[in-house]
């Protein structure tokens, strides 16, 4: 069977997927499941930064495409920023930020025909529920900072990053687990048919 890949990438509700941390993260995730997927024999294509980057004879080839969709979530965020008075910067304040976070989310694994663009396949992973991350900012702002930034602060980034480290193994046992190549082979009529549809 030929396997294509699309590019993981994170739900829309989820604003820090543009830090440069959850960048990192996304591109191991993706760069891990590529090895996978060859080490359980399939041949694979991609992958793809989307479905419409994918040319005709790509997907005319392909038996399933595989999308990959991060749904991580901060939970039980406890935590504030606070100021200090500092006349030596502009608008004569500082601020830092200190408190705890929790990480939970799943990833939602999906294979669909690429001719029909139909959906024959679908796991769900949950990430194993990350508690009590302690996070700090270490520089000082003269302004909260907003949505993604937060995570580029040296502080907050480095203690995310070795919660997300300590729980990335266990992470892709679970995928690891869902892609079956007997599950996928057992589609083959199925890919077959659909392709028939579409008369080619």
């Amino acid at each position: 069977m030929l396997l294509a890949m699309i590019e993981p990438y994170y739900g829309a509700s989820f604003q820090p997927g543009s830090s440069e941390l959850f960048k990192s993260f996304r591109s191991a995730i993706g760069k891990d499941i590529e090895e996978l997927i060859v080490a359980k024999g399939f041949n694979l294509k991609g992958p793809y930064s989307s479905f419409d980057d994918m040319i005709y004879d790509d997907k005319k080839r392909s038996d399933i495409i595989i999308q990959i969709e991060m749904t991580p979530e901060f939970s039980a965020v406890q935590g504030q920023w606070k100021s200090r008075y500092n006349p030596l910067v502009a608008g004569n304040y500082t601020y830092t930020y200190s408190g705890k976070v929790s990480l939970v989310g799943k990833i939602s694994l999906t294979g669909i025909e690429p001719m029909t663009n139909q959906k024959i396949w679908s796991k769900s992973v949950q990430i194993p529920s990350i508690e009590d991350i302690v996070i700090e900012t270490t520089g000082k702002y003269t302004r909260p900072l907003q949505g993604a930034d937060v995570y580029e602060d040296p502080g907050i980034y480095n203690a995310v990053g070795k919660a997300l480290s300590a729980q990335y193994a266990g992470i892709m046992n679970k995928v690891a687990a869902q892609i079956n190549a007997e599950e996928f082979l057992s589609m083959q009529a199925e890919i077959k048919e659909l392709k028939a549809k579409k008369g080619y």
